[in-house]
């Protein structure tokens, strides 16, 4: 969902800057707290950010109707050949999310919000939209990077002034500088394989509280605010 057009005004392009070089955390917790203060920001916040019962489901039934077949979702090698790693389509609903979709149905006003639209994919470690995941959306290598010594990148890099080459930094700032093992393609190569994106699961947060505990703290630290402020 983009954000409407804002007009040109010195105050708006301050806070436009100011949110520009806000850390994460500190939006985070803006946006949480905008959320928690007003209805209108939570129910945006939620239709941006999380799906309603159904939808995700829908989406594959529509790509299917196109001729998208899970069925047929391998994973591709860059010479266009399939390997033995093709998913059943059952596994490829698993790991797009739509199995865990709610059981409500999509009439449900009050239906709770079943998922995340968003996702940091564990192959290729971007994120990417749960709707728009389609069987080729993700470009990835299954093997490792490893120096290429013979690459005239190192040709004057001494170790001992220099820095040690094989490392995970070095990897980030001269991605040139390695070769993939799985297709002996530079670092910086678009990925050997093809697939839908997959969920990285380790990189989602879960609140340590229930909704119903949260709500009762909130409550209480409101109660705690009015009778501060009577006083």
């Amino acid at each position: 969902m983009p954000p409407r057009s804002l007009p040109s005004h010195p105050q708006v392009d301050k806070l436009l800057n100011a949110i520009d070089s806000a850390t994460t955390s500190r939006l985070r917790t803006v946006l949480k707290s905008l959320c928690v203060k007003n209805q209108a920001n939570l129910a945006y916040a939620r239709d941006a950010l999380l799906l309603q019962p159904g939808v995700l489901k829908r989406a594959w039934s529509e790509r299917n109707k196109d001729g998208e077949n899970d069925d047929d979702d391998e994973h591709q090698s860059e010479d266009g050949s399939e390997d033995d790693l093709g998913d059943s389509s059952e596994d490829s609903l698993e790991d797009a999310g739509a199995e865990d979709e709610s059981e409500y149905s999509d009439s449900e006003p009050n239906a709770p919000a079943s998922r995340q639209r968003f996702e940091i994919c564990v192959q290729c470690d971007k994120e990417y939209d749960v709707l728009e995941n389609h069987k080729r959306s993700c470009e990835w290598h299954d093997g490792s990077q490893e120096v290429d010594w013979d690459g005239d990148i190192w040709a004057d890099h001494d170790e001992r002034c220099h820095g040690t080459i094989d490392t995970e930094e070095m990897r980030k700032v001269y991605p040139e500088g390695f070769l993939w093992d799985c297709c002996d393609m530079p670092g910086d190569a678009a990925g050997c394989k093809s697939s839908r994106h997959r969920p990285d699961r380790t990189k989602r947060v879960r609140q340590p509280l229930g909704h119903a505990k949260r709500e009762t703290e909130r409550k209480r630290a409101k109660r705690a605010e009015e009778i501060e402020s009577a006083n």
